[in-house]
């Protein structure tokens, strides 16, 4: 770790100040190489020599020095370790010792630091003429690099429509490097080498990483109709034999503010479940508002978790989680909440929250939004720049558009039944026939997509569940949900979410409250509703069309996960609408009337 402290030589580390606590008692120093100096002096312990011993990584020196002072280890014990102890790979000993957070030691790079008995011909770990440890790891680092840089170009490559065999075409026809000394055969000028195979990405980590920040949560978090909306669901006193003793799972738990609201409307547990690193600030929040008794945050992905669960398997009696894309399916984490539904959820009484998604399809016209996205570089400053359109009007936007943009009905294009639908990220064809409202004459600049969801507890699904001998409705229109909420939600509407003071807890429900059976909470994120972090998802078109009063589009739209196997991001999705205007006639030269024809267009969503 290098905080501060110079990493060159022993000497400059010394030079470094920076209070430091003593090993094995409350001594302060005004360097971590005084401290060191005391713990050899005082109580015979060369810390610099266990660690070149022991050959510990920098996190596993972080672990010692914190289990040292954290379970007041003798310096008997600490010279007799043997660097197999678990704590040494436990992430809990990661945690600081109170008071200790910036403690001197703790910055230091023990690599850097030879033991007074070591090697002076720089190979600690073995003979002369090897490796030593700190070299292997940093060429171990070296080749990480490169393979995450090849990564990154294969994707910046397909963001702008080039592929390898581009770039290496590009090279060839520069010639021969003449900077280089390789003694390597040069490759002719006029060989072709084959594209090279895509090495596979490691989407999943991209993923957890980009949760890892304060900033997405607090935009989740300040959407007042994402949250409000769960608040409302959950602490609704309406709602508390779902939650009031229960078991409850929050998979993908973020900050932690969804466990809060279950632990505050009397879950009995609640298991908080993170493959990001912002489960470790979860834990901490849940412990700062004295709710650590009930919800216990779990870090790692939900299918990994199998062991740590086991005892859960069919025991929750309700699974929670704002899983909810971008186009409501970009990135794929609702497969892990129907594996969790499968696995765990209580089969005969279990609920979903939420239970029931719909996406939406509508035409929209919008020549500014259009300007702004693709027609801005046709005139920079009196210039062309077609290179900077490449691959524009080849992605969906998110955006969020005035409902008076919407110039057709909206038409429903896949309906999620939650609670029975296949543990996959779907894969879907849709047909739809979209009706022209104006009066007058529209230009057509691209098509609308957004989604609908409701929260209905399970006496409330039945009615609209698929027996054994009908087929699964998944994709089909779900007639029996009720109309959407448009209205925004405010917390006002939301009882229990001010109350004060740690495990506050929710209250129960009047009998007149009981006659009224449970509450359904349902929102939109479509243009007819209070805008939220997901906005809405438009699909420009390249060749924008005319829709003349007493017109509809008719077509089909195709929406597939995009295949990792061609070195692509497999939470992403491809989309593709076939559409052709219905009502539209003309003449052919014969004089016999021809029907407009079939138009396709493909998109990204990433």
């Amino acid at each position: 770790m290098h905080y501060g402290a110079s990493t060159s030589s022993q000497g400059q580390q010394q030079s470094f100040k920076l209070p430091t606590r003593a090993l094995f008692s409350k001594e302060s120093f005004d360097s971590p190489m005084e401290a060191l100096a005391q713990a050899k002096k005082a109580h015979g312990v060369d810390l610099v020599t266990i660690v070149h011993r022991l050959g510990l990584d920098t996190m596993q020196v972080i672990r010692l020095i914190n289990h040292i002072r954290r379970s007041g280890m003798s310096p008997e014990e600490v010279n007799a370790l043997s660097g197999k102890e678990g704590w040494l790979d436990d992430d809990a000993e990661l945690m600081p010792v109170e008071g200790q957070e910036n403690d001197g030691l703790l910055q230091l790079d023990f690599d850097d630091l030879l033991p007074e008995t070591g090697a002076t011909n720089g190979t600690k770990d073995g003979a002369a003429g090897q490796p030593s440890k700190r070299e292997q790891e940093l060429e171990n680092e070296l080749i990480a690099m490169r393979m995450a840089f090849q990564d990154l170009r294969q994707q910046y490559l397909a963001r702008i429509g080039l592929n390898e065999q581009d770039t290496n075409d590009n090279v060839l026809a520069a010639g021969p490097s003449t900077s280089s000394s390789s003694s390597s055969a040069a490759v002719p000028a006029t060989t072709t080498p084959k594209p090279a195979k895509p090495a596979p990405v490691d989407n999943d980590t991209h993923y957890f990483a980009s949760y890892a920040g304060n900033d997405i949560h607090q935009t989740m978090i300040e959407d007042s109709v994402r949250t409000l909306s769960y608040a409302k669901f959950l602490l609704s006193p309406r709602n508390a034999s779902l939650l009031r003793g229960k078991t409850v799972m929050d998979v993908g738990c973020g900050s932690g503010i969804l466990s809060l609201f279950c632990a505050r409307a009397g879950a009995k547990r609640v298991l908080a479940i993170d493959a990001s690193d912002v489960a470790d600030r979860a834990r901490k929040n849940v412990e700062a508002n004295g709710w650590d008794g009930v919800v216990k945050v779990h870090k790692g992905k939900l299918e990994e978790l199998g062991e740590t669960l086991k005892e859960y398997e069919g025991k929750v009696d309700l699974i929670v989680s704002e899983w909810m894309g971008y186009f409501l399916l970009y990135e794929s984490m609702l497969p892990s909440v129907l594996v969790a539904r499968d696995l765990y959820l209580n089969p005969s009484t279990g609920t979903l929250a939420p239970s029931h998604c719909r996406m939406l399809l509508s035409a929209v016209s919008d020549q500014a939004l259009l300007h702004q996205r693709i027609r801005f570089w046709e005139n920079v400053h009196g210039f062309t720049m077609p290179a900077m359109r490449r691959g524009l009007e080849d992605e969906a936007y998110t955006e969020t558009l005035a409902e008076d943009k919407v110039v057709t009905s909206a038409e429903q294009i896949y309906d999620l039944p939650l609670q029975e639908m296949k543990p996959r990220q779907p894969a879907f064809v849709s047909d739809f026939t979209l009706q022209g409202k104006e009066k007058e004459i529209k230009t057509i600049h691209g098509f609308l997509s957004w989604f609908d969801t409701w929260f209905l507890p399970r006496s409330e699904q039945e009615p609209l569940r698929t027996s054994p001998s009908s087929p699964e409705k998944e994709g089909t229109l779900i007639p029996g949900l009720p109309p959407v909420t448009t209205k925004p939600i405010v917390e006002a509407d939301v009882e229990g979410i001010d109350l004060q003071g740690k495990a506050a807890m929710q209250r129960l429900p009047s009998p007149e409250e009981q006659k009224k059976g449970e509450e359904i909470v349902s929102f939109t994120t479509g243009p007819q509703g209070k805008p939220t972090h997901w906005a809405q998802t438009v699909f420009l078109l390249k060749e924008p069309f005319e829709l003349q009063p007493g017109e509809n589009i008719v077509g089909r739209i195709h929406v597939t996960p995009c295949d990792a196997k061609e070195g692509k991001n497999d939470r992403e999705l491809d989309v593709e609408i076939h559409w052709r205007v219905v009502g539209r006639e003309s003449e052919n030269a014969e004089g016999k009337k021809k029907v407009e024809a079939m138009n396709v267009q493909l998109w990204s969503v990433r």
